[in-house]
C-alpha cells in the first residue's frame, strides 16, 4: 500500500505544476494518494448527493429563488451543476411544484431549440426564412383542433411530442410523457425559445390555442446569440458595491459619486442596453431620490425600465420592481396620474 501511494504521488508530481502539487500535498486531506478513477468516482459520488441535493434545498429555503429559465440556469451555472441534471433536480424537488414546473419548461424550451435551429438551417433562401420560422411555431405552440385537423397535421403533432419525449430521456434522463402537455405554459416556453435562438417578434396578443397563431409577418428579424460571451466588469460592481454602502451610511455624495464612476464603467464594458447597466441606472436613481433630485432620479428609473423590458422582457421580477420604483418616483413628483 505505501508503495501505491508513492506512486500516485509520483503521478501527481509529474502531472501538476509543482505549486499545485505543494498545495495539494500540504492540504492533508489525503486526495494526492488518489488515482484519478477514485477522484472521478468521489467528483461524482459528491455532485449526485450532495450539490443537486443543496441546491434544491437552498431552492426549498428561498435562498435561491428562480423564477424564469435564465435565472434557473444562472443558479445553476455559478454552482457548477450542468443543465442535464434538471431531471435529477425535477426529482429532487418532488415538493416544491414550481420549481418542477420551471425545469420541466426549460427542458422543453432546450428541446424545441433544436427543433428551430434545424429548420432555420434548412432555409436556403433568405426570403422565406421568416415563413419557416412561423410555420415551425405554429407547430411547436400551436394547437391542432381536433374538429378540423386533417391527418398530416395530426401525425406532425405525435411526432413532435414523440421526439420531445425521446429528447428528454437522453439529454436529461427525465421520463416525461406527452399527455403532460396540458400544464405547460406556452407564453414561457415561446420567451425562452425567443432568447435561446435570438428571435425578435411582433408584440402582440398571440392566440396560441388556435393551429396557426405566428404568421411570417410576426418574424421582425434574428439576433446573434453567443452562448458563452457574459459582459462583465469587476471595478463596475466594486463602485456598485461602494455606492449602496455609503449610500447605507448616509454619506450620499460619495453615493452620488461611486454610482456615477459605476454607470459611466458599466457603459463602456457591457454597453448601454445591459442588466448591469440597469442595475447602476436604478441605483443611482435610489440615491438622487434620497438626495432629493427627484426629477433626475425619475430619468434614470425610467432607462433602467426601458433596458430590462428590452432584454428581460415585462414579466421579469426586474421589469416589475422597476416599475414599482418608477411608480414611487412619479408619485413623489406629485405624477399621480402616471404613477
Amino acid at each position: 500500500l505505501e508503495k501505491q501511494d508513492t506512486d500516485k504521488e509520483s503521478m501527481w508530481q509529474q502531472l501538476l505544476p509543482e505549486a499545485a502539487y505543494l498545495r495539494l500535498k500540504e492540504s492533508e486531506t489525503g486526495l494526492i494518494k488518489k488515482s484519478p478513477d477514485e477522484l472521478i468516482e468521489m467528483a461524482h459520488k459528491y455532485y449526485a448527493d450532495t450539490a443537486l441535493p443543496k441546491l434544491v434545498a437552498d431552492f426549498g429555503s428561498l435562498e435561491l429563488s428562480p423564477v424564469d429559465g435564465r435565472t434557473l440556469t444562472d443558479f445553476m451555472h455559478t454552482r457548477g451543476l450542468q443543465m442535464c441534471s434538471l431531471g435529477r433536480v425535477v426529482e429532487l424537488a418532488d415538493k416544491l411544484p414550481h420549481v418542477q414546473s420551471l425545469c420541466v419548461h426549460e427542458m422543453i424550451v432546450r428541446a424545441y431549440k433544436h427543433i428551430l435551429q434545424a429548420v432555420i438551417a434548412a432555409v436556403d433562401d433568405a426570403a422565406d426564412l421568416a415563413g419557416a420560422i412561423a410555420a415551425c411555431l405554429n407547430v411547436l405552440l400551436g394547437t391542432p383542433s381536433s374538429a378540423t385537423a386533417d391527418t398530416e397535421s395530426a401525425n406532425d403533432d405525435k411526432l413532435k411530442w414523440k421526439w420531445v419525449e425521446t429528447f428528454l430521456l437522453k439529454r436529461f434522463s427525465w421520463l416525461w410523457k406527452h399527455e403532460s402537455c396540458e400544464d405547460l405554459r406556452k407564453f414561457p416556453i415561446l420567451r425562452g425559445l425567443s432568447h435561446k435562438v435570438g428571435l425578435e417578434l411582433v408584440p402582440r396578443d398571440y392566440e396560441v390555442d388556435t393551429a396557426c397563431p405566428f404568421k411570417s409577418s410576426d418574424i421582425i428579424s434574428m439576433i446573434p446569440v453567443y452562448k458563452h460571451v457574459a459582459c462583465s466588469s469587476a471595478d463596475g460592481r466594486t463602485l456598485l458595491e461602494s455606492s449602496k454602502t455609503s449610500l447605507d451610511k448616509g454619506k450620499l455624495e460619495d453615493a452620488v459619486n461611486y454610482g456615477t464612476k459605476a454607470l459611466s464603467k458599466l457603459v463602456f464594458v457591457c454597453g448601454p442596453y445591459h442588466r448591469m447597466t440597469a442595475g447602476a441606472y436604478s441605483l443611482l436613481a435610489v440615491v438622487l431620490y434620497h438626495t432629493g433630485d427627484f426629477n433626475q432620479a425619475t430619468i434614470y428609473q425610467q432607462k433602467a425600465l426601458d433596458i430590462n423590458e428590452r432584454e428581460l422582457g415585462l414579466d421579469h421580477p426586474d421589469t416589475m420592481k422597476s416599475y414599482g420604483d418608477l411608480a414611487v418616483f412619479y408619485y413623489r413628483l406629485q405624477h399621480t396620474e402616471l404613477a
